[in-house]
């Protein structure tokens, strides 16, 4: 495998960048421990990106871009036009998976438990509405916990609605489920152990993915057989309907009964040192290294 050409996808120009850096440099290294011939692309240019990738002319892309552009179909887009083979989900797969609206829409069909929910194209409108509290506020269009807010009064809720206005052309306003935050990760059809995100203060928001160094991992997550068993079925059950490929992330909320409730689909996890999916690889006994030659077979084949 190693004399495969990598194109190694990290950057671009979402809010997600300064992410998706540390994880490309996570898999860059993984890519020299595994000896592969690679070169790194930043598509944050992309007419220069397009020239310089069909330059380089590689086996397969791999793509550690997150948020829009990377996430939402665009990347894989342009790489399904240039006929380059690249990892995880294809661009309408992504693109509704990145869209929380559409998930949702997805998810209620396919009879898969989500929390109620509302969305809006107007702030007018939004305002109008009478949650319940507390309620969660969400740019639908953000990864990495961007745009999310906890709303516990009409204040703070028209606050929220303003700044998720700034972030996106919609609001996504969903009922608060008290609970413990759960996340199945999944490579093709294998569903590794669930990861429990326990959470000191405030919950899984960006500062405490990537700043605080507070939150903490349990995984396995304790909990009884059977839930543990249904939570992993809905998380794979999820992945299926919405056609996802290669490695993907599930965020389920399970509430104080035992019931899980799925909140959104990552296409494209994060690979960081904080990283949920290599923490659940590990437990399998798969290395970061293996994972990223998984991910490279997965795409291969796809």
């Amino acid at each position: 495998m190693s004399n495969l050409k990598i194109a190694l996808l990290y950057g671009g120009y979402s809010r997600e960048r300064e992410i998706s850096i540390k994880s490309g440099k996570a898999v860059e290294k993984a890519l020299q421990k595994l000896g592969y011939s690679y070169k790194v692309f930043d598509p944050i240019d992309r007419e220069k990106f397009i020239k310089e990738i069909l330059d380089y002319n590689p086996d397969l892309a791999f793509i550690v871009l997150h948020g829009k552009g990377g996430e939402d179909g665009t990347i894989q887009g342009i790489l399904e036009f240039l006929n380059i083979p690249y990892t995880g989900s294809d661009s309408k797969t992504s693109m509704i998976c990145m869209d929380k609206v559409l998930t949702k829409m997805y998810l209620q069909h396919y009879s898969i438990p989500t929390p109620d929910w509302n969305f809006f194209t107007c702030l007018e409108e939004a305002l109008n509405f009478e949650p319940d509290y507390p309620t969660v506020v969400k740019a639908p269009n953000e990864g990495s916990s961007i745009g999310v807010y906890i709303a516990n009064n009409k204040q703070e809720y028209e606050k929220a609605l303003q700044e998720v206005f700034k972030l996106d052309d919609k609001v996504l306003v969903e009922k608060f489920i008290k609970g413990r935050e759960l996340t199945v990760g999944i490579l093709d059809d294998d569903v590794f152990d669930i990861v429990e995100v326990i959470v000191e203060e405030g919950f899984y928001d960006y500062q405490n993915k990537y700043i605080t160094g507070k939150t903490k991992y349990v995984c396995p997550a304790n909990l009884p057989e059977d839930v543990y068993k249904k939570v992993q079925e809905i998380g794979f059950k999820t992945y299926k309907v919405l056609n996802c490929k290669g490695q993907a992330r599930v965020d389920i909320i399970l509430d104080d009964e035992f019931r899980p409730y799925v909140l959104e689909v990552n296409t494209v996890p994060g690979m960081t040192e904080f990283s949920l999916l290599p923490k659940a690889a590990a437990v399998r006994g798969i290395t970061f290294e293996n994972l990223v030659d998984k991910i490279i077979e997965s795409g291969l084949r796809k």
